[in-house]
């Protein structure tokens, strides 16, 4: 149904970063050379040991728990090898040790320990300058993402997929019985996405909101929604107005777009076309949702939705360049199955995707 013309807002933004952290839970040690028990609770050396808590080895030190004897030289209480002794379950085989959780070779010795030196050693964390085994590149505060398409919202953002047909935006909108036909309307639901035609490299932000009582049986309650558009870049145009009535999406100024949909038992909605890809734009997203509209999603795929705050604007970014080092100090590179600036598509290692093998073309 046809809306009438009124006025819309403006705003977005939105950032990320990813640490990894190498040093352990309990550094060298957490008992002492010979810890609580010494050489015996009443042996040789008497409790606390020669470092006491926080020293080289483990919990209960060289000797353990019950030392060489309990009263004695070794009765009950753990001798040399026992409960207590050399390799015992406070010994230098112990929760505890230089590299590991603690002991030199138990529950986090020194290969795999929880905060030794080998999973967890001396302190790497990506995003400290230098490149830490497992990284391929870290250039300290200069890492960052650059997907080719950045959506935020508020503080969350997320890389955006583009949804890839070989035809116009105005077939995959599919306007008939004054409504949208894409196949992923639904009642109460406001959508936006990306759309790129393959065939023409065209690519379109498309919206659409409610679905189509005629096509699909479900009814869709009285609503209400605007949406103000700013930094377009001045090649875009409105390819698809839903109505065709040229009142419900317009463009006010070659960088802005308003929408304005008053609607039931329909859709409504509308395509913005000639967005440079790849490119380097910025698109704010300003909705208002007056009523019948109780979710907001963002299309990754037909089936995959990210949720959006229907209070708040969101920002679409394009990037035409990758970034050098990504926030998680990867490179990017053609074929990882990422999007990134300047990748028109990226085939992620598999032959027969249509995307050529420098993902700078469909095939």
């Amino acid at each position: 149904m046809a809306g009438t013309n009124r006025t819309g807002g403006a705003g977005g933004a939105g950032g990320s970063r990813t640490t990894v952290t190498l040093a352990g839970l309990g550094g060298s040690a957490a008992g002492g050379v010979v810890a609580a028990g010494g050489l015996g609770a009443g042996g040789a050396v008497i409790t606390g040991g020669q470092l006491a808590t926080g020293g080289i080895t483990g919990t209960a030190g060289a000797v353990g728990l019950g030392g060489a004897a309990t009263g004695g030289s070794p009765p009950a209480g753990g001798g040399s090898p026992g409960t207590g002794g050399m390799p015992g379950t406070g010994g230098r085989v112990q929760t505890g040790g230089s590299p590991g959780t603690g002991g030199f070779l138990g529950a986090g010795g020194s290969a795999v320990g929880t905060g030794g030196s080998a999973t967890g050693g001396t302190t790497a964390t990506c995003g400290n300058g230098t490149i830490d085994p497992g990284e391929q590149c870290d250039l300290g505060a200069g890492n960052e993402d650059a997907p080719a398409f950045l959506v935020t919202q508020a503080e969350r953002g997320f890389a955006a997929t583009p949804i890839v047909r070989a035809v116009s935006s105005a077939e995959f909108y599919d306007y008939r019985s004054a409504s949208s036909h894409t196949g992923m309307e639904e009642a109460g639901s406001s959508r936006i996405l990306l759309f790129v035609n393959s065939s023409a490299l065209e690519l379109a932000l498309v919206v659409f909101h409610g679905i189509d009582l005629n096509s699909s049986g479900v009814e869709q309650p009285d609503a209400k929604v605007r949406m103000q558009f700013d930094g377009l870049p001045e090649t875009t145009v409105v390819s698809v107005d839903d109505d065709d009535a040229a009142d419900e999406l317009w463009m006010p100024s070659p960088t802005t777009a308003t929408g304005f949909w008053n609607f039931a038992n329909n859709t409504d909605g509308g395509a913005i076309s000639g967005l440079p890809f790849p490119g380097d734009w910025e698109i704010s997203v300003t909705p208002s949702f007056d009523l019948g509209i109780l979710f907001w999603t963002w299309a990754q795929s037909e089936s995959s939705y990210v949720l959006m705050d229907l209070a708040q604007p969101l920002v679409i970014k394009a990037h035409s360049i990758p970034s050098p080092c990504r926030s998680d100090c990867t490179i990017p590179r053609c074929g990882d199955g990422i999007l990134d600036g300047g990748e028109i598509c990226d085939h992620g290692g598999r032959s027969g995707s249509g995307c050529s093998a420098d993902c700078k073309s469909f095939e």
